[in-house]
């Protein structure tokens, strides 16, 4: 049975178009390298490469936050080093004049000393990287530590950023927490630390977790309460009493463990109830003023002015290696980063990228399928397409 020409030109329409399709596919494979352009060619396949970019775009901005917080970081140890050295100039000046072998004038020209080492540290305390304070926290636009009173003024928060999805770091620090002492210094003064007290109280310690109810009476001196805090709490603090600039005394409390806080409150109506705060806790800054304060007076500083800077140095110091801890993480981070990464573009490239050998062999296929086509159809019938629309 003869099969008509329009038929036998249906059936070579669709071979020809099917054809024509896989060749234009492949050429188009092979020139953009990609096994997918449209959405619709393989939906599941699609939808995990969108799921991998979207991973891989995230673990991007992680590099970058890694980076950024590498590079703050690096800075703020930097800037607590030169801190920390110092302060260590300034214990090593401050024991030098307790020896009282200075004469009154080289007091204050030590006084001098510290006023300028002062200033360098506010600097330092107030330093910025672009146009953030790196001691600012969260606030990162306002300058952390007053100039004339020392207090800190800026956020009462970090500024973090996330390096994944469960793991963030503090990039800018919280400056009252870095430069803040936990010790506890009564506002209550005293002409003598041997004049017993005028009022009975109680004050309640609290130093990490541990809380002392502590009880004075007027049969006391501030001696005797020093005394009595460090024979039986020797384990958990140290009292002492401290000469202040203006020659009055008050009572110093501070933690043995460098990084337990402590507070002290008393409500008792004695001797050290001032009205909230009683006790107020000096950040380094202040410290470094108060010994500026006594020998620019011609005062010499005594064994508390080394408690206190003593404190202050191993305060600075133990921000410092917990900034160093959390830098080396950061830094360890990146090839952790840079691994995951590798491992999310090869998915990537495994469903997206295509074989471009194999692609090139199922051009020529195509090609050489066409064109067997063409000549079946000149071989029976004597037709081509030209022909056949002539």
């Amino acid at each position: 049975m003869k099969v008509p020409d329009n038929l036998l030109f249906s059936l070579f329409k669709e071979q020809d178009a099917r054809i024509r399709k896989q060749l234009s596919d492949k050429t188009l494979e092979i020139a953009t390298g990609r096994k997918y352009v449209n959405v619709s060619d393989d939906p599941p396949t699609t939808y995990n490469l969108l799921e991998l970019k979207k991973d891989i775009s995230q673990l991007s901005q992680y590099a970058k936050n890694r980076l950024f917080a590498d590079t703050s970081l690096s800075y703020v140890d930097f800037n607590l080093g030169r801190i920390e050295d110092s302060l260590n100039f300034l214990y090593a000046k401050t024991i030098q004049a307790k020896n009282q072998l200075l004469q009154p004038d080289q007091l204050r020209a030590l006084g001098e000393l510290f006023s300028s080492s002062l200033r360098s540290l506010l600097d330092r305390v107030n330093d910025q990287l672009g146009d953030n304070y790196i001691f600012g926290g969260a606030s990162l636009k306002i300058k952390p530590f007053d100039e004339n009173n020392l207090q800190y003024t800026a956020s009462a928060e970090s500024f973090k950023v996330w390096l994944s999805n469960n793991y963030q770091v503090e990039v800018f620090l919280e400056g009252r927490e870095v430069f803040g002492l936990n010790l506890a210094l009564s506002l209550a003064t005293f002409a003598s630390p041997g004049v017993n007290f005028s009022t009975s109280g109680m004050m309640t310690i609290s130093v990490g977790t541990s809380t002392i109810n502590l009880n004075y009476t007027t049969t006391q001196t501030l001696q005797n309460l020093a005394d009595f805090i460090n024979s039986n709490y020797p384990n958990l603090l140290h009292a002492r009493v401290v000469q202040n600039p203006n020659d009055t005394y008050s009572l110093l409390l501070m933690p043995l463990d460098i990084s337990k806080e402590i507070s002290v409150s008393d409500t008792s109506g004695g001797a050290f109830d001032v009205g909230a705060p009683d006790f107020y806790s000096p950040n380094v800054l202040q410290v470094v003023k108060r010994i500026e304060d006594k020998l620019s007076g011609g005062r010499y500083p005594e064994e508390g002015d080394l408690l206190l800077l003593r404190r202050a140095l191993d305060r600075v110091a133990f921000r410092r290696s917990q900034v160093g801890s959390v830098l080396s993480q950061v830094k360890n981070l990146q090839s952790t980063q840079e691994n995951l990464e590798d491992n999310l573009n090869k998915q990537k490239s495994d469903l997206e990228d295509a074989e471009l050998s194999q692609s090139i062999m199922d051009y020529t296929r195509y090609k050489i399928a066409y064109e067997a086509l063409m000549r079946i159809i000149a071989e029976n019938k004597d037709m081509t397409i030209l022909r056949y629309l002539r």
